[in-house]
């Protein structure tokens, strides 16, 4: 509903009551801003609501104001956003009426309760109980198979129970990688449903044998913990689409959940008729979720030995796109040889199956950060949201891959909150949303993403590596090089951690363990990969000049952690020079579409 069709005399009235609440007592300056931005908006001059407006009518600047000096109305925005978010959780939770402020702009969007979307500021929120009673949790199937060989079978059968769900319209379905976070720990419902925003949680267990399948899943109630429904399907092997199909059009009766397109068809896409294809492409998937260079590798295995059985497994050719993508993006194998094998694999994919979305977001992702193909690389992004737009990759791909390097760092942000809302327990969604909000120049709140990370797993790196460069981007070099050790020790045979600690130490002024660390990177190039974008990263504040050529070899190199130079601080040493400026344009991505907004 927009403001136009409410009545300005509700709206004003609504903002009273936030401006007189507790949330507001103390924020003046808050205050007129949400006043300001409100009253244009009801005037309808909401599309004047820019930066440089605010900046000057709310925070009395003079006409020389620059937002990309002073961010002054980002960070007073992001403020705002979580005030409005606490009075709607305090004394706003029985307000008809809600005003939020979408990432990405500063005009108001001012809606009634009940026509209120899912917005990924005031997620679980405002939302409040519509949001969750139309959405649900599938936490990974426990395996009771004697032989624990088995446990990517009843991982496979969650996950695709999950993608089954994501089908229905209306319905919110927690991903995979947030229900396997929660995979061995304690199951108490309650708190599962409410750490994840959902109404109900469907759970249950797998037994195999050689030939036959005993599975028991329980859909439960939340809110009392009353079951809505539970059944056990006893069936041959060779019949696991079917008891897929069967579960998830039970859960959807149960809630009486209105299918998209005709009644009563499948939710499970059977793309492949061959159970030992399927249960190799389950393993595939099993190993690539767990993110390690390793298990990468075994990923890639599993899903040729699947197209070797089925060469028109379009699942299968995706997920090994994807491998190649994590291979090239980790440094773990030169880019120029590893991308163009994703680009084949994923093309081949949608040679068999044009509307296979995760195809889509892996050419999105080659077509960008490998071959700057930005208008390709978009295009494939968007028909992946069009295909599936419940699929939190695509979203954390779409911003962090194409729209970050683009300098569009406001709409990155807004994609990488829908992944976080999608898949709210995913820790390298977190983290890179954290990341995001390190380019944007906002600490404190990139800050609070890492802490989030660190909660659910202390022992990821990788929030490790980029909670050390945003404190390196503060000047806070011993915080820095602590992080980073701690990196260093969870990855001991990572290059990765050497540089950073080299560049930490040259700002730090500790130039001989500077030295050291620079040494023991060469060592490490001859057993494994060492890339020139690394070896560049530990010249950075040191030499300059060899940081410049090493950096002009990774272009040549491809190396798709290059898509980034144009908008992470890391690289502000170098902005100033004409040579930085070259390397950022050969990528089409020039000065005037870099904004640090």
């Amino acid at each position: 509903m927009e403001p136009s069709q409410l009545s300005a005399e509700s709206i004003r009235t609504q903002l009273r009551k936030i401006l007189s609440s507790a949330c507001f007592a103390r924020s003046e300056r808050l205050a007129r801003f949400l006043h300001f931005t409100v009253e244009q908006t009801i005037e309808g001059r909401a599309e004047q609501l820019k930066e440089f407006v605010i900046g000057v009518e709310v925070f009395d600047k003079t006409e020389k104001y620059d937002p990309r000096m002073d961010p002054i109305v980002r960070v007073e925005a992001r403020r705002l956003r979580e005030k409005l978010k606490k009075y709607y959780e305090t004394d706003g939770r029985e307000d008809p009426l809600c005003i939020d402020f979408p990432t990405g702009t500063y005009a108001p969007l001012i809606q009634t309760r009940d026509a209120m979307p899912v917005s990924p500021s005031l997620a679980g929120s405002v939302a409040g109980a519509k949001s969750v009673k139309n959405a649900i949790a599938v936490l990974p199937f426990v395996n009771l198979s004697s032989d624990q060989e088995n446990e990517y079978f009843s991982d496979g059968l969650t996950e695709e129970l999950i993608n089954a769900l994501t089908k229905v319209e209306g319905l919110r379905v927690v991903a995979w990688s947030s229900a396997f976070q929660l995979k061995g720990k304690a199951r108490d419902i309650r708190r599962i449903a409410e750490q994840l925003g959902v109404g109900a949680v469907l759970e249950g267990s797998v037994r195999r044998t050689i030939d036959r399948l005993r599975i028991t899943a329980q859909l439960v109630d939340s809110a009392d913990g009353r079951y809505l429904w539970s059944e056990t399907y006893e069936r041959a092997l060779k019949d696991v689409f079917a008891v897929q199909d069967e579960i998830s059009s039970a859960i959807v009766g149960t809630l009486r959940i209105k299918l998209t397109g005709p009644q009563g068809r499948s939710l499970i896409t059977h793309y492949t008729e061959n159970l030992q294809a399927y249960h190799l492409y389950l393993k595939g998937r099993f190993y690539w979720n767990k993110r390690t260079e390793e298990d990468f590798y075994k990923a890639l295995g599993f899903f040729e030995q699947a197209i070797d059985i089925d060469p028109n497994y379009a699942p299968a050719y995706a997920g090994m796109a994807d491998s190649y993508i994590m291979l090239g993006e980790h440094g773990a194998v030169p880019a120029l040889s590893i991308m163009r094998k994703a680009r084949v694999s994923a093309s081949r994919a949608l040679e068999i199956d044009p509307r296979l979305a995760e195809a889509h977001v892996s050419l999105g992702s080659v077509a960008g950060l490998y071959e700057w193909n930005w208008p390709e690389s978009e295009h494939h992004f968007r028909r992946a949201l069009e295909l599936n737009p419940s699929y939190p990759t695509a979203h954390h791909w779409y911003g962090y891959d194409y729209l970050a390097p683009r300098g569009r760092l406001n709409e990155a942000i807004a994609e990488l909150e829908r992944a976080h809302h999608l898949d709210p327990l995913s820790l390298i969604i977190t983290t890179c949303l954290g990341t995001l909000y390190d380019m944007a120049r906002e600490y404190q709140r990139a800050r609070t993403f890492y802490e989030k990370v660190f909660e659910l797993e202390p022992g990821f790196a990788r929030a490790y590596l980029s909670c050390g460069r945003s404190y390196l981007h503060q000047n806070m070099c011993r915080e820095a090089i602590a992080a980073f050790e701690k990196a260093r020790e969870l990855m001991p045979n990572s290059p990765v951690p050497l540089a950073l600690l080299a560049h930490a130490c040259n700002v730090s002024g500790a130039t001989s363990e500077a030295n050291r660390l620079r040494q023991a990177l060469d060592r490490c190039a001859r057993t494994c990969c060492v890339s020139s974008y690394l070896m560049a990263r530990a010249q950075l504040d040191f030499d300059n000049d060899r940081a410049l050529e090493l950096l002009e070899r990774a272009l040549e190199e491809r190396d798709p952690r290059m898509a980034h130079i144009s908008v992470s601080p890391i690289f502000d040493c170098l902005r100033q020079d004409e040579r930085f400026a070259v390397l950022v344009s050969r990528m089409a991505l020039t000065a005037a579409q870099v904004q640090h907004q």
